[in-house]
């Protein structure tokens, strides 16, 4: 299992290293893998070994190492489709017997996989590179190092976020037979509504969004911006202006090793690893159909609204120093993170002679994001949000009524554009109140004592004990978002902001800091036995129990409009692995079966939803079993086949909560509407509704008057409509009672034996490859090697709806080498994806503010070249 945790508090499902330091942050992925001496994987719960604890398991990348009195070279090109070009190398340079320098780099660039339509370009392309270099020494026998540096660049318009997928959600025109007046139809549509994802290839209704919505109430739009046909091709979108990526990583770590004596082995390993991470892009991808309101035409004096209007928004345009001078609307969302982190970790390892060996290490990691540039959090701009808090500026300037309802002050512009480019980047200091920013410092320190003992039993059977004690101690700054939120209100909106309530809680200093700390004991038990079979080569059989532990963490802080949106914490996560297993050699070393069946149990697994636009983490319990089968063959010299299979089955455990795709699980009794100050969404009774709407009607209430339900404006007055109480039932069976005029969150519903995300209960592998030796009686070998994948359906959420469901999907890769170990030369011609699929592998449904639209992730398309490679 991976994370589906997304905070910066949060710790990852699987632990990414490289030469066994615990990367925290990391640009890792982002980045081409070169000069590699080895890439290890192993099954989690891991914790016992090296680095941090991790419940998924373990990716540790180990680079290519200095070697001593030798001089070796490598360098390799490729170029394929889409103009990309790929450079890398590596020198190794000995200084003397002991002292060896190695310098590896790499490049990457190409074209866009996308096309912008309005600026004519293509997009989420890469332009990349990194540089390493590694200096070894050995002054003695018994001690030995290396110090190591690495940056890793990127500076392109990569796409952080796929293609929106809506099925729209029109506005309702009557309900119960009782027509709606434009102003309470604004208040009836989601956005979007819940469809498979193959059927949701419509715009978002931009009423139903945050700053859609709030441009129609006050005069901005008259409706949804975008009401042309979305553009049905998955990689060509219209976006008002090209994406901006950047990111930087510098990593130092250094390794010493003392040979205490010919059984003891002393080692140090530390690292300091600085990362940042920025990017911008325009959220709709859509380009709007219809412009801002231009008023121009109506002569001043007639209507004072109208006056002010024209005077903030001549022509209808919105100056937005951001975004720039513009009568489309326009969303835009940056988004960065800055981090440090200083890890120190010592193990001694024994190589006895007897029958007991043990590895034992202790790591302390310092880590910090998110503290001190103005990069750092989420921004949610929109020139929308811009003129609002414009047009309320100049109406108290005026001596007018507020336009923000509730807000009877003014709030300060971010003017800091001082440029006048629209160049976002570049644009910010962080403290406007015309955007919406969450921005959660973050600070970390942890420790942790490991171990494992190995004691040989016998020569075939070996018994494992290992043993882990964690300590983490986290701590967040609460920073509430601070859109329309006036100066005089928080004069410093980047100041932490006390919360009594949670923080008596937590650690009972009342300071705006949350601090959480956690200490857990884990660890894993197990045996590896050898036996001499007569129909096998080799054999190892081996069965393990594995206790896991992720440290639980701070959810973002809390809208300023709705303090209590959603829990401020959520707790660590536990994992019971159990697991047997055996691999195995036979028919003269030519054919290997491996087979592993496991079974997790998982209490607290920790998943995240959107809510008020910020990734909140919950947890539920689960269980998975699953059963896996690697097997390898070589008929001849020069074949070789494989074939691994997974079949896996998830589900939870006791889980009940509400689908925001489904609030009313399809309950004719109660509707869904829109809170016209947050655009989350909420419940009322149908009945209650049809009263509203029919009081409207008859001249009781003025119409717009149902944006009064979300808010509870009704809450508490059923009597003087004739109303009462309403009832359901919940997904666990419990009957609720609540007033028919009462607002709530929602029906949830059962989610008992339903699938984790991204777990499809079958996956399949199949590889095959020959080669042709010494062509022509050269020295040339050619290598020809097919790999073929394919998965079962799987679903992106918890509730397993059909807009979760993600499709079967399969992939074919080729590959010829023509290799000469002579020379040092290799020619590869390849192709990936071979047949073109266009699969959506992933999906992450966005909250009730945007209008619940899906941003979904594709595969590459078909990629075809060929590398030219020598060695020295």
């Amino acid at each position: 299992m991976g994370v589906d945790v997304v905070a910066t508090s949060g710790d990852a499902g699987v632990g990414i290293h490289q030469n066994d330091v615990p990367l925290q942050s990391n640009r890792l992925f982002e980045s081409e893998f070169f000069d590699t001496e080895r890439v290890e994987i192993l099954r989690g719960p891991q914790g016992t070994l090296y680095g941090r604890n991790a419940n998924g398991g373990v990716f540790n990348l180990i680079t290519a190492k200095p070697v001593f009195e030798e001089f070796h070279a490598d360098a390799a090109l490729t170029y394929g489709n889409y103009n990309s070009v790929k450079a890398n190398g590596m020198v190794n340079l000995p200084v003397g017997e002991r002292v060896a320098l190695r310098v590896a780099g790499s490049l990457t660039q190409r074209d866009g996989y996308v096309d912008n339509i309005v600026t004519g370009n293509d997009i989420d392309d890469r332009d990349l590179w990194s540089i390493r270099a590694t200096l070894g020494f050995e002054p003695t026998n018994s001690f030995r190092g290396w110090l190591l540096y690495e940056h890793f660049e990127e500076e392109d318009a990569r796409l952080r976020s796929g293609k929106q997928l809506c099925r729209k959600d029109p506005l309702d025109t009557s309900f119960a037979g009782i027509p709606i007046a434009f102003e309470d139809q604004i208040f009836t549509s989601q956005g979007c509504l819940s469809a498979p994802l193959d059927e949701s290839r419509d715009t978002v209704n931009s009423v139903a969004t945050l700053a859609g919505g709030l441009a129609v109430q006050v005069g901005l739009l008259n409706g949804d911006a975008f009401t042309a046909p979305a553009i049905q091709d998955m990689r060509t979108i219209a976006a008002g202006f090209d994406p901006f990526y950047q990111a930087e990583q510098d990593l130092w770590t250094l390794s010493l090793s003392w040979d205490i004596n010919d059984v003891l082995k002393l080692t140090s390993l530390s690292s300091f690893n600085e990362t940042s991470v920025f990017s911008v892009e325009d959220v709709s991808k859509v380009e709007p159909t219809i412009t801002f309101n231009d008023l121009s035409e109506i002569p001043p004096g007639i209507d004072p609204q109208v006056d002010l209007y024209n005077s903030v928004f001549p022509g209808g345009v919105v100056s937005d120093p951001q975004i720039g001078p513009s009568n489309f609307y326009t969303v835009a969302d940056p988004s960065g993170e800055t981090t440090e982190a200083f890890t120190q970790e010592l193990r001694l390892q024994s190589d006895f002679s007897g029958p007991l060996n043990f590895n034992l290490g202790a790591i302390y990691m310092d880590y910090e994001a998110g503290n001190d540039d103005v990069i750092d959090g989420y921004y949610f701009i929109s020139n929308a949000l811009t003129g609002l808090l414009q047009l309320h500026n100049a109406s108290l300037a005026a001596g007018g009524p507020p336009v923000i309802p509730g807000v009877p002050f003014s709030g300060s512009l971010d003017e800091s554009n001082v440029d006048g480019d629209t160049n976002i980047g570049n644009s910010l200091n962080g403290l406007g109140r015309n955007y919406f920013r969450t921005v959660a410092p973050y600070e970390l320190q942890s420790t942790a004592l490991f171990g494992e003992a190995y004691y040989d039993m016998s020569d075939e059977l070996t018994f494992t004990l290992g043993l882990r004690y964690t300590r983490d101690k986290k701590s967040q700054k609460n920073i509430p978002t601070y859109l329309f939120t006036p100066d005089i209100v928080r004069p410093d909106p980047l100041a932490p902001v006390p919360d009594p309530a949670t923080e008596t809680d937590l650690d009972g200093n009342v300071d705006g800091i949350f601090e959480v700390e956690f200490e857990e004991i884990t660890g894993r038990a197990g045996f590896d036995w050898t036996p001499d079979i007569s129909f096998t080569d080799d054999t190892l059989l081996y069965g393990f129990y594995s206790r896991g532990y992720k440290g639980g963490g701070i959810n973002p802080p809390q809208p300023s409009e709705n303090a209590n949106a959603f829990p401020s914490t959520f707790e660590p996560e536990f994992i019971n692995a159990y697991e047997i297993g055996t691999k195995n050699r036979f028919a003269g070393d030519t054919q290997q079966l491996n087979l592993a069946g496991f079974y997790y149990d998982y209490t607290d697994y920790q998943i995240t939803q959107v809510i008020n636009r910020s990734s909140v983490n919950f947890n539920v319990d689960a269980e998975l079993y699953g059963l896996e089968i690697e097997y390898l063959w070589a008929p001849g010299d020069n074949w070789l086949l494989s074939a691994n299979i997974g079949l896996l089955e998830s589900k939870l455990v006791d889980v009940f909560a509400i689908d925001v795709l489904d609030r009313t699980v399809g309950n004719s009794d109660f509707v869904v509407l829109k809170n016209p100050a947050n655009y989350s969404n909420c419940v009322v009774s149908a009945e209650g509704y049809a009263t509203i709407l029919g009081a409207i009607e008859a001249g009781q209430l003025g119409t717009g008057s149902t944006a009064g339900l979300c808010l509870g404006s009704f809450a508490g007055q059923e009597a003087a409509f004739g109303l009462g109480n309403v009832s359901y039932v919940d997904g666990d069976g419990s009957s609720r009672t609540v007033g028919a005029l009462t607002p709530f969150d929602g029906i949830n519903k059962d989610l008992r034996d339903n699938n984790l995300p991204g777990s499809p209960d079958t996956t399949l592998n199949l590889a095959a490859e020959y080669t042709f030796p010494s062509l022509a009686d050269s020295s040339w070998d050619l290598t020809i090697r097919g790999d073929y994948y394919y998965q079962t359906e799987s679903f992106t959420r918890i509730w397993n709806v059909p807009r979760d469901e993600l499709s079967s999907w399969e992939n074919v890769n080729l590959s010829l080498v023509l290799a000469n170990d002579d020379t040092g030369f290799q020619i590869t011609a390849f192709a990936k994806n071979l047949f073109d699929e266009e699969v959506i592998t992933g999906a992450y449904l966005q909250d009730d503010s945007p209008g619940l639209y899906s941003n979904v992730f594709l595969t590459e398309p078909a990629l075809y070249g060929v590398t030219v490679s020598k060695s020295w």
